[in-house]
């Protein structure tokens, strides 16, 4: 019995001398990796054992923070904006040199949110060292003239700062002005509590379109529509978001909720957007317009990968997709479980089918744009994301609602409610 219990001691001490080990080498990468000198990263990664004298070119909220991490196995990379003697702040209120001209003159300043590999927690900060809080956020250039408003006008340099330094797909701001969130309308013990339930996209300044079944439970009083969101943990963007109720929910006559047959659903809001920089219309398609090829774009809040493991985003990401021909999907549809008699609808479209490429679980009701073949640098909404097999397998396109195939009962709703033809979107 002794002899066992002496190696159960022998095998906890090798373990947790493992883990130490492989923190306190977590530690000197991630030094390495800021561009911080070899030794004062070796001081820094042994002080724990050695007490040895901390290099001056560390702040002590970065010395505890990745000691922190280090004791517990946390992730060192958290610690990376308190790296430097600096501060996080709006990119506009930065006077370092974080930000450069665009390409042409008079245009938007590209803003890296990486500075000597330090990221702020909040998306639109920069860590600086000389900074002035007086200085007000961007706002659209005047013209003389008010907004015009065109659909399908995507920003890929995004509205106020192109930035740099994403990881992980993130979208400009302003780059996809039709994009909404569709989300619960409740209040709790007085106060409102909204949770996000699925995508849709600005169609007319008082309409969303969505996916049905994502709506079909739910009465209008229950919804809201939020406009011009980006960041959702952040209340930061240089142009605050629009909330609507919803007044009506209108879904499609032929949807049919067991196979997802014309996903299609109209909300009326309860109010008129204002158009703008970030929020604007998306152009709608001619009836049965066919899409393939490559170029399309998807845009959500949905998760990152599917299942539990899965999180949602903060930031809005965008997705590059290729519509993919209804024969050809339907043939890797059938090399699923869906099996080799699997006939996919005419009410659908698919895109994608590149490995961890994909729309996802939450990213439901979102649209999918494609260049308009006459104007590539105008998009046309071609499907609403409806289902799929997982996401992101590859050889799997993700099916969409084909909003081709349901654009006649749109426009027949628009012009019966607003009288307004999709016909004349320019």
């Amino acid at each position: 019995m002794w002899a066992s219990a002496a190696r159960v001691v022998v095998v906890l001490v090798l373990v947790v001398a493992g883990t130490r080990a492989n923190a306190e080498s977590s530690v000197y990468e991630r030094c390495l990796q800021l561009g911080k000198d070899e030794a004062d990263c070796l001081a820094l990664s042994n002080v724990r054992r050695r007490r040895q004298a901390l290099p001056d070119s560390f702040t002590n909220d970065y010395v505890l923070c990745l000691l922190s991490a280090s004791a517990s196995g946390d992730d060192p990379s958290t610690c990376d904006h308190l790296s430097s003697i600096c501060t996080c702040v709006p990119y506009w209120q930065c006077l370092d040199d974080t930000q450069k001209p665009g390409p042409e003159a008079n245009l938007q300043p590209i803003v890296n949110l990486r500075v000597q590999g330090v990221a702020c927690n909040v998306t639109e900060h920069v860590c600086c060292t000389n900074f002035d809080f007086t200085l007000p956020a961007p706002t659209p250039a005047p013209t003389g003239q008010e907004y015009q408003s065109r659909c399908g006008q995507r920003k890929p340099d995004g509205f106020g700062a192109t930035f740099q330094g994403f990881i992980d797909r993130q979208a400009q701001l302003g780059e996809f002005p039709w994009m909404a969130a569709v989300m619960t309308s409740q209040v709790h013990q007085g106060t409102s509590a909204n949770f996000y339930i699925c995508g849709a996209s600005l169609i007319h300044r008082q309409v969303v379109l969505t996916a049905a079944h994502h709506v079909t439970d739910k009465s209008a009083d229950q919804l809201m529509v939020r406009l011009g969101e980006w960041n959702f943990k952040e209340q930061t963007e240089p142009i605050q978001h629009q909330d609507f109720l919803v007044s009506r929910v209108m879904v499609h006559p032929k949807y049919n909720p067991a196979s997802f047959q014309y996903d299609v659903a109209l909300l009326f809001l309860d109010g008129t957007a204002e158009l703008g920089p970030t929020v604007d219309v998306i152009c709608l398609p001619e009836v049965n317009q066919d899409f393939s090829g490559p170029g399309c774009y998807s845009s959500g809040w949905g998760k990152d990968v599917f299942g539990q493991e899965g999180a949602y985003q903060q930031i809005l990401k965008s997705i590059e997709l290729p519509a993919v021909p209804n024969p050809a999907c339907e043939r890797a549809l059938r090399t699923t479980r869906l099996g080799s008699f699997f006939k996919l609808h005419s009410s659908f479209m698919c895109a994608g089918g590149e490995a961890g490429i994909d729309t996802c679980t939450g990213d439901g009701g979102s649209p999918l744009v494609c260049p308009d073949p006459s104007n590539p640098s105008r998009y046309i909404q071609a499907g609403i994301v409806a289902w799929g097999i997982g996401c992101g397998q590859d050889g799997i396109p993700g099916v969409y609602a084909a909003v081709s195939h349901a654009v006649s009962w749109i426009q027949q709703e628009l012009q019966s409610n607003f009288g307004f033809d999709v016909r004349t979107q320019v």
